[in-house]
Formats: structure tokens, C-alpha cells, sequence
């Protein structure tokens, strides 16, 4: 890696109006920001900052496959982490992208404390800190889902984490953390934000309360703390609680290549997978998957394109061929919903459950659940968010928490003759770092 970064700031996409952010410095190779201007223009730069929520896990897991043909034309190294095997690759990656994303936020962090906070400045100061704690987190977060075994209370303290940098000196040594410290410090970040960040963003892209919420409830769940999972989505509710009707065409045109718009009523914060458009190019969904979907569930005609025996997803948020990431009202209701069930609370369970689904059933045709025993109740709720959230970088930290209570999830793929198994709690759920940053700082790969 270089000693400096140089630090090109366009005007941010979409939304925000050309300004000028940089104070450049004497030596014309270094672009550093030294304004509140300049730092909410660093943390506004959505390619670098929204758009590369990691794809690894996604690729991973089995919510689609790689036909034969399409598998002999991928690199070797995408071959060898398609079938769970060991892959030498290198920079660029999930693991480079979602650090500069750490590198900006600590950066921001640290101009931030030259900068005085007083009346007339307060609500920016505030919004840059808590931006750059929240972007910081959920990088951190991606990371932990990717590269780390999940959150198991026993073993937490000793297995291998994440890098855990709260500087942008580059001449400080990187090693890995534990899980339960990369936790620990999403878990702070994250609170710490709330407190700075308004309740609701000018804009999807930048960060917010319910944003803060929506991360919390993410990251409790996939901790399998579920009573403060219960809590963040709770709060999340209390404030952003509106779902599309899949019926109205004017919200939702679902025979459409891209049936949802990008920023639409259920997003709350929008990040999108990086370089996942190739993802949804070459692979496949699981046939098992989509015949899962009743007749009338809409979301069978508005996520999948079927042609002949080829089934292709295209129900991102998105509004293009890139998947979302992003936090969304409808994986609020369904975290609510598990956490209750988790809790017997099952009346309450089934009440988000069925508030959800008949907004995606066609008109008439959705009976609502009711009467069913506890363990019924979490079932149709997995059902459910399987068939809701897929292709968001979801299901990856799923089936590894599931697989830690015993749901016994195996995968299995095949390409070029072989055949791959990954087993429940296969170490292999830790995909590796990569080769490149092994080789420059030493660390500890992770075991296969």
C-alpha cells in the first residue's frame, strides 16, 4: 500500500450539488480535507462510501448457482471461491473496498477533533461524527460477516476477527482483533451515532437514526442477541413503518426488468453490493428457491425473470442491475417478527408477518396466518425472510447463525467435474482474507 492516498472528490452522485471540497496542499499528490464542507464531501462520496457493500458472502451462499457454461469463462481464483476453496486473490477486493471506506471515516474522524464544535456549526459537526461512526460500523460489520465464524457467546473472545483501525497512519501495524472486540466496536459506533445524527437524512445515501437503528438490529441478530434486536427494530418501527403495495403498478411495475425504484418508500438507507451486477450476470437462481413462491405471491413475477429453464433475479432496490444492500422497512418487520416468535410472542409474530405478506400476495388472495405453535411460527418467519431478502448480503450471516443453533443448512455446488460440500460450521464460513494482505503484514489466515 502507498504511505499517502489521494483522495479525488467529484461532486456526489445523484443528489448533491458541485462544490468545492479540497484545500490542496503544497505537495500536489496529497488532497486533504480540512472543512466541515470538506469532510461531509468525503463521507457524501457515495461510489466510494454507499456502493461497495461486500459481495463475498453473497457469492458464497446458495441463493443461486453458476451454470456449467458460464463457470468455465470465470478467472480461476473466482472458480476456486465459488466451490468454497482456497483462493489466492488480491487487491481489489471486498476486503480493499470496505477499508478505504474505514480509512475515509477515520480520517473524517480525526480532522474532525481540529475543528471546534460550537453553536453555529453544531448540527454539521454533529453529522459528519456521526457518519463517519455509522459508515465506519457497518464496514466493520460486512467484514465481520465475511471473514469471521459468527458470534457464538463461548468462543467469541479467542476467534480470529477483523482489523480493527481507528487511525489513518498507515505506519501502524495491522493484526487481527477478536470477534468480540470487531462487535464491540460496531456495537459502540453505532449508539454513538444516534445521538449526533438526525432522525431522518436529507437523503437515503447519508446517514440517519433509523439508518443507526436499522445496523443495530442487523448486527444484534446476526450476534443472536435477540431481545436487543427486538429493540433496535422496534425503534426503527416506531418511526419508518410504510410498505410498497406490490399491487399498485404505479409504485411497483413488477413484469418490469427493474420493477422497484432506486430510493423508494422502503429504504432507509441505501448501500448496494459491490461489482454485483456481474453476480446477477452469471449466475442463476436456485429452481428449489423459486418454486418456494405461490401463484399469487407477487414477488415470484416481480424478482424473477424465467426463461425456458434459465431463472434470473431482478428484484433489487435498486432501479438497475446492481444489488441492494441497503437497510429497507420490510427486513425491519421480518427481524421484528423472528425476535417475537423467539420470545413465544406469537400473536405479535404473526401480525408483522401477515402486515407484511399481504402487501406482496395479489389482491383477496392472502389468508393470514394465525393459530400456529412457536415453533411453526419461527419457521414460516425464516420462510419468509429467505424468500423477502434475498441477493441483499444477507443470507450468508444467516445460514451461519442458524447453522450454530442447529438448523444443519449444508451447501453443495459442482463445476468442472467437481463436487463441493460445506457442511454446518464448516470453517470454510470464514472466507479467507486475502493473499495480498497475508503476505504484507503477517497475519493469521484464516484456518481451512
Amino acid at each position: 500500500m502507498k504511505k499517502y492516498f489521494l483522495i479525488i472528490l467529484f461532486c456526489p452522485m445523484l443528489f448533491l450539488s458541485c462544490k468545492k471540497y479540497l484545500d490542496i496542499q503544497s505537495n500536489n499528490r496529497l488532497v486533504v480535507p480540512n472543512t466541515l464542507e470538506d469532510l461531509q464531501g468525503l463521507l457524501d462520496y457515495s461510489r466510494t462510501m454507499n456502493l461497495n457493500f461486500g459481495v463475498l458472502g453473497e457469492r458464497a451462499s446458495d441463493n443461486s448457482f453458476i451454470p456449467e457454461a458460464n463457470f468455465k469463462t470465470i478467472p480461476t481464483d473466482e472458480k476456486a471461491q465459488y466451490l468454497w476453496q482456497e483462493a489466492l486473490y488480491t487487491f481489489p477486493n471486498d476486503w480493499s473496498t470496505l477499508y478505504t471506506v474505514v480509512y475515509n471515516s477515520n480520517l473524517a474522524l480525526e480532522k474532525l477533533q481540529k475543528i471546534e464544535r460550537h453553536k453555529d456549526n453544531s448540527v454539521s459537526w454533529d453529522q459528519v461524527k456521526g457518519s463517519a461512526l455509522l459508515f465506519r460500523a457497518s464496514a466493520y460489520l460486512n467484514l465481520l460477516w465475511t471473514h469471521s465464524n459468527v458470534f457464538n457467546t463461548n468462543t467469541a473472545g479467542t476467534d480470529l476477527g477483523i482489523v480493527l483501525r481507528e487511525s489513518s497512519d498507515f505506519n501502524v501495524p495491522s493484526f487481527r482483533s477478536s470477534v468480540k472486540d470487531g462487535y464491540g466496536l460496531v456495537l459502540t459506533d453505532l449508539k454513538a451515532a444516534i445521538s449526533l445524527l438526525p432522525t431522518e437524512a436529507s437523503h437515503v445515501m447519508r446517514p440517519s437514526k433509523i439508518a443507526a437503528y436499522g445496523l443495530l438490529a442487523r448486527a444484534y441478530l446476526s450476534m443472536r442477541d435477540y431481545k436487543q434486536a427486538l429493540t433496535y427494530a422496534n425503534l426503527y418501527l416506531e418511526i419508518k413503518n410504510g410498505l410498497m403495495n406490490y399491487n399498485d403498478q404505479t409504485i411497483v411495475k413488477i413484469t418490469a426488468n427493474y420493477p422497484f425504484a432506486m430510493f423508494n418508500e422502503e429504504t432507509a438507507f441505501y448501500m448496494q453490493l459491490r461489482n454485483s451486477n456481474l453476480t446477477a450476470a452469471y449466475t442463476n437462481v436456485d429452481s428449489t428457491l423459486y418454486k418456494s413462491y405461490e401463484e399469487d405471491d407477487l414477488r415470484k413475477t416481480a424478482f424473477f425473470k424465467k426463461t425456458n429453464a434459465v431463472i434470473n433475479f431482478k428484484g433489487q432496490y435498486t432501479g438497475t442491475s446492481s444489488l441492494f444492500g441497503g437497510i429497507a422497512t420490510d427486513e425491519m418487520y421480518l427481524v421484528r417478527a423472528e425476535c417475537l416468535a423467539r420470545e413465544t410472542r406469537l400473536e405479535e409474530a404473526l401480525s408483522d408477518l401477515n402486515r407484511l405478506l399481504i402487501t406482496r400476495y395479489k389482491t383477496g388472495t392472502f389468508t393470514p396466518f394465525q393459530n400456529m405453535s412457536a415453533s411453526q411460527v419461527l419457521e414460516r418467519v425464516l420462510i419468509e425472510r429467505r424468500k423477502e431478502l434475498l441477493y441483499r448480503g444477507l443470507r450468508w450471516i444467516d445460514i451461519k447463525r442458524l447453522n450454530l443453533e442447529g438448523k444443519g443448512i449444508s451447501l453443495v455446488r459442482e463445476g468442472d467435474g467437481v463436487r463441493e460440500e460445506l457442511k454446518p460450521n464448516d470453517n470454510r464460513y470464514a472466507i479467507p482474507l486475502p493473499a495480498d494482505i497475508i503476505r504484507l503484514t503477517g497475519m493469521p489466515q484464516n484456518p481451512r
